[in-house]
């Protein structure tokens, strides 16, 4: 017969082992990016590790359990080809029964039972931390946020979530014609030019101001009423724009102008916005309308081309003549050609200007 104290001691013991065993709980996690799904850039600041509230939720998390899990414990991680970069993990605490639906808040939040511990740059991650540290923000590349629940210590891995995210960081933007500076302005022979950029971004807002008076630094100029621009409220979503021919205020002749795209970036912490360098380009003529549909036809056919070969002619005035191998051809046969062109049949190989 057993004694009572050896009694009290087994029965301690498996009041113990019942606390503290694995459960049986049937367990799903449901982790993905709350942000805008064309996330393009993303700020360290917005996963908090710094302490700091962060201005919006980043990701969110939906666990269903179909029964209450005691000494459960989150390990948050994000990592991309080259390995982890970040990780943090909870307190224990107990997962109730049924639906609990989280956010980033509830991860770094310090009255929160589910506030990560040693959340931080993992230190293997030293490369990337130096990058983070001088931009506050994750380089371009491919990234994977995983969020794991654990029961007893780690030991027992009941569900897991991951999501990914690219990020561009489309923060440059090229501006490719007109090419000229506000030191040396492109001349353009049509009022109705095709301004063309070249970005990793998806939205774009135009502006064009008048250089009014000759001291004028660009910066001042852009500052001042547009003479034109695009509505914020619609951004361009392509990296060309064909001046209107009617219904805006015309470009006019021996008039220069400053011009500037902005790039609508969506970042972690909301839409920013990233101006590109300020463009210049001067109207010198004001051909007639069959020079000018011819220009516009030969602007056509080069492309991205046609103002640098223009740029090449300074104080060009076209005559109107059109001479192909030694020929004169008309408009008719000129738009011919120009439609070759865009159906691929005829392609560009070199370009000169004389």
């Amino acid at each position: 017969m057993l004694s009572k104290a050896v009694k009290h001691t087994l029965l301690y013991t498996l009041l113990t082992a019942l606390s503290f065993s694995p459960c049986s709980a049937s367990v799903t996690l449901d982790l993905h990016i709350e942000a805008p799904s064309n996330l393009e850039v993303f700020f360290l600041e917005d996963l908090n590790i710094s302490g700091l509230s962060p201005s919006a939720i980043v990701f969110s998390a939906t666990i269903v359990s179909d029964i209450p899990v005691p000494n459960a414990i989150f390990i948050f991680s994000m990592y991309n080809s080259s390995g982890e970069i970040i990780r943090g993990e909870s307190h224990k605490f107990l997962l109730p029964q049924g639906m609990l639906h989280l956010t980033n808040l509830d991860l770094t939040e310090e009255s929160s039972p589910y506030q990560l511990d040693d959340y931080d740059i993992s230190s293997s991650a030293e490369n990337i931390k130096q990058q983070l540290m001088q931009t506050g923000y994750f380089p371009s590349g491919t990234y994977t946020l995983k969020l794991e629940l654990y029961q007893s210590d780690g030991s027992v891995l009941l569900a897991v979530g991951t999501t990914s995210a690219i990020f561009t960081n489309p923060f440059s933007i090229n501006l490719v014609s007109p090419s000229g500076t506000p030191a040396m302005p492109t001349p353009l022979f049509m009022t109705t030019p095709v301004f063309t950029w070249s970005s990793q971004a998806m939205q774009f807002l135009l502006k064009i101001c008048e250089k009014s008076w000759a001291s004028a630094d660009p910066e001042s100029v852009m500052q001042e009423n547009p003479h034109y621009e695009t509505d914020p409220a619609t951004p361009l979503t392509s990296q060309s724009f064909l001046y209107p021919a009617s219904g805006v205020r015309p470009l006019e002749n021996n008039r220069t102008y400053y011009w500037q795209v902005t790039s609508i970036v969506q970042t972690s912490s909301g839409l920013i916005e990233y101006p590109s360098q300020i463009g210049a380009f001067t109207i010198i003529t004001q051909p007639d309308p069959e020079t000018q549909q011819i220009l516009f036809i030969l602007q056509r056919i080069l492309g991205q081309d046609y103002m640098n070969v223009i740029s090449q002619l300074p104080g060009f005035q076209p005559s109107g003549r059109i001479e192909l191998d030694g020929r004169t051809i008309d408009l008719s046969e000129l738009e011919e050609i120009a439609s070759k062109f865009e159906q691929g049949s005829y392609r560009m190989i070199t370009v000169d200007a004389r």
